[in-house]
């Protein structure tokens, strides 16, 4: 699987209200590797994820998932999103939560079948929380709620894991599980995706990055990438780049999608 993209985006501009949040994006991320989608706050990564999962409009540009459209590759795409956007109040367990990623292979209202029920145990042993298979999501901490989102991901039998900042208010035993899990992911042919803040760490979770600020400032292996004239160009001074592609567009009237160009 290596060598061959996973995700392609290309020329991708996401725009809200007028404004760029993510403006002629354009790339392709391998297979079979952890991979960090890094920039400031407002940088536009967890638009990405969105866009890439189509849960927000795309202004102009086409995304391709194993060089399908996402409709014909749902099931094999995992999406993880920030902890902050859930209703952990939902009167729901971690069991209840888990289960829900095998709905997806099934008919909503369908039975969950013997096989079912055991790739849901066998996610939950992988996050750790066996003890806590029946206690109720809002009893949980932080990190065990993280956890819980990400056996949802695993009892889904994807290939490709789209995370929305998996790392934030965990604590240090948490990060090593959920890192040590990752792991084990990648070298079972898996591809992860990670929008990820933490720019002290990317070297050491990282084999491949993306760094973004409203527009691709680079993207490459961890190794080779992350650079000093790379960072420098992607967090110096809080580059405004909004702002400036705004008044481009203003001054210029430029239209957001091409004359000629249609999604394929």
């Amino acid at each position: 699987m290596k060598g061959k993209s996973s995700i392609e985006v290309h020329n991708l501009s996401v725009t809200y209200q007028n404004v760029p949040v993510l403006w002629d994006i354009d790339f392709s991320l391998p297979q079979g590797q952890i991979i960090g989608i890094v920039g400031p706050n407002g940088s536009g990564k967890s638009t990405l994820l969105k866009a890439i999962m189509d849960l927000v409009p795309i202004s102009s540009g086409f995304v391709k998932i194993m060089d399908k459209s996402l409709g014909l590759v749902r099931d094999l795409v995992a999406y993880v999103p920030q902890r902050e956007s859930v209703d952990w109040n939902f009167p729901a367990s971690v069991e209840d939560v888990v289960m829900m990623g095998r709905y997806k292979k099934n008919k909503l209202f369908n039975r969950l079948t013997k096989i079912d029920k055991e790739l849901v145990q066998e996610a939950i042993a992988k996050v750790k929380l066996e003890k806590y298979k029946d206690r109720q999501i809002a009893q949980l901490s932080g990190g065990q709620q993280q956890r819980v989102f990400i056996a949802r991901a695993l009892a889904q039998g994807a290939d490709i894991y789209i995370m929305d900042e998996p790392f934030v208010g965990v604590d240090m035993a948490t990060e090593k599980t959920i890192l040590d899990l990752l792991i084990l992911m990648k070298n079972e042919g898996k591809t992860i995706i990670i929008v990820h803040h933490d720019i002290q760490t990317v070297s050491n979770f990282f084999d491949y990055i993306v760094l973004l600020n409203t527009r691709l400032i680079a993207h490459g292996k961890t190794s080779e990438t992350l650079t000093g004239e790379n960072l420098q160009a992607t967090y110096g001074g809080q580059l405004n780049l909004l702002t400036k592609i705004q008044t481009l567009i203003k001054a210029k009237d430029f239209p957001l999608r091409e004359e000629g160009f249609e999604d394929k």
